[in-house]
């Protein structure tokens, strides 16, 4: 039985260079104006939060990095992403279309637009409430990531074999059922998410800041995407600075709840994820945000899927106005690409009124 890994190190490296060059530019035409904090110290602006757009991750409320710090009394954001996702993943006896033994195919892309909506009820409390819309399909990507591959040495998992830009996700259960999602592509309503941020201790920057965030997913999903029950979620997450202009970040959490099984996939009932994220800031106007994440088993229902979930994210965060926010960045995985995005982008506009 064969599978299909790809190291990131080596495109990890090359786009991270490529974002560090974008902001250099950037940095060196920035003025040195207090664009997002009262405090002559450049703000902490903390880990975006990238949702996990695996197709098989997509039915369920899966947790984010995120920081401890709130909005303030009164005041509120409106936050728009766009996370842009390839999958590609298989175990079978040989590569290619026609392999006698396929436990599972997993290939496509998802294009997900959130809009995030959060209200600063008192100092220390926070509300939001993220609205996520979806697509999935066949995609355009495959031959880009072909000539990427090719370009910088990586392994690309035998994907030219297959057919190209499809939209399949399908194998056989642990019970020995065979399962496809091959026609549940399209538009649709994700679940809605509410959420609240409770700021338990908020020390200055060489001291602990500390927070709850309790979260609920409603079974709101329509088209495709339909299917889960209702989800429940906490995390536990703190910042501090460890040195000059750099902070960490981290948070332990779990989720549990929602529907057992999904599209005759058989989903774990209760999931663990922690994250370790580094924020350096180089200037007033901008930080650089490296994230690990990891969570436990999400699938138990199909034959031969792992279950660790390790991905790496770097993400520049640029204040273009006094009340603008522009993100950008990307997402790899760090182990294997069999339960993880083998690839993903990240693009976010937030305002601050």
């Amino acid at each position: 039985m064969l599978d299909v890994t790809a190291p990131p190190a080596t495109r990890a490296g090359v786009l991270a260079l490529l974002v560090l060059c974008g902001l250099g530019l950037d940095a060196g035409t920035a003025r040195g104006d207090d664009l997002s904090s009262e405090s002559s110290e450049a703000p902490r602006r903390g880990p975006a939060p990238i949702p996990d757009e695996h197709l098989f991750a997509q039915p369920r409320l899966t947790l984010t990095a995120l920081g401890p710090d709130t909005l303030g009394r009164g005041r509120w954001r409106l936050r728009a992403s766009l996370v842009w996702t390839n999958s590609f993943s298989w175990t079978q006896d040989v590569a290619g279309e026609l392999p006698a033994d396929r436990r599972f195919l997993v290939d496509g892309e998802s294009r997900t637009l959130d809009i995030t909506l959060t209200r600063g009820v008192t100092d220390d409390v926070d509300l939001a409430l993220r609205l996520p819309l979806r697509w999935r399909g066949g995609g355009v990507l495959d031959a880009l990531i072909d000539a990427w591959h090719g370009l910088v040495g990586l392994p690309d998992g035998d994907r030219g074999r297959f057919l190209r830009n499809a939209f399949r996700a399908e194998g056989l259960t642990t019970g020995g059922a065979r399962f496809s999602w091959s026609r549940a592509s399209g538009y649709g309503l994700g679940s809605v998410e509410l959420t609240a941020l409770f700021r338990l201790t908020h020390g200055d920057r060489d001291s602990w800041s500390v927070a709850l965030a309790p979260r609920v997913g409603l079974p709101t999903a329509t088209g495709p995407f339909g299917g889960n029950g209702l989800t429940l979620a906490t995390q536990a997450v703190a910042a501090k600075r460890v040195a000059g202009a750099l902070d960490l970040v981290l948070g332990v959490g779990g989720t549990a709840g929602g529907s057992r099984t999904v599209r005759r996939v058989g989903y774990a009932r209760a999931r663990g994820h922690g994250f370790v994220a580094l924020e350096w800031r180089p200037g007033r106007r901008w930080s650089l945000v490296g994230e690990t994440s990891a969570a436990t088993r999400l699938v138990d229902g199909v034959d031969s899927y792992p279950g660790l979930h390790w991905t790496t994210s770097l993400t520049a965060l640029v204040d273009v106005s006094a009340r603008a926010r522009l993100e950008m960045g990307f997402t790899e995985n760090v182990k294997d690409q069999l339960s993880t995005p083998d690839f993903a982008l990240h693009f976010a506009l937030g305002i601050r009124p």
